[in-house]
């Protein structure tokens, strides 16, 4: 019994990826407010949409204190994942931050860099800041696939 070799369509080739540099990770974290933040809560793992803003080396989260992000992502290693399509081109792309989350209290939260937030909290609600240092990033960019016509 002889073996043929088959070929594989091409609707079923996946596109190559080509890895980001450092730099157009941070550039495609701050033109984009909204990712997900992967974490350890008491019920197992978790993984939230959360708004953030871009300040200095650091990822911020504003959350409301009934967040359970708030309750158990301090201390612990956390994922940030800003997944989304570049319209000019295409292309879809994939950042990650990770790294040990901090809570920004007191005269932490005061000395924090100025942070554009998207999301804004009524002042009768209270909210605490999380820090995510920019110290481990990656990324990566692939084509879509392109629809044939016909």
């Amino acid at each position: 019994m002889s073996r043929t070799s088959r070929s594989i369509p091409a609707s079923r080739v996946t596109p190559p990826r080509r890895r980001l540099s450092t730099g157009e990770c941070r550039e495609w974290l701050r033109t984009h407010r909204e990712g997900r933040l992967a974490y350890q809560s008491g019920r197992g793992p978790r993984s939230v949409v959360v708004s953030y803003a871009v300040a200095e080396q650091q990822i911020i989260f504003r959350l409301p204190d009934y967040n359970d992000i708030v309750h158990y992502a301090p201390g612990e290693r956390v994922t940030l994942e800003v997944e989304g399509v570049r319209p000019a081109l295409g292309d879809f792309e994939a950042v990650s931050v990770t790294g040990q989350a901090e809570l920004a209290n007191g005269a932490d939260r005061a000395e924090l860099p100025e942070a554009d937030f998207e999301e804004q909290w009524p002042a009768d609600v209270r909210t605490s800041v999380l820090r995510l240092p920019m110290t481990e990033v990656s990324g990566f960019e692939r084509p879509l696939r392109r629809l044939r016509a016909g």
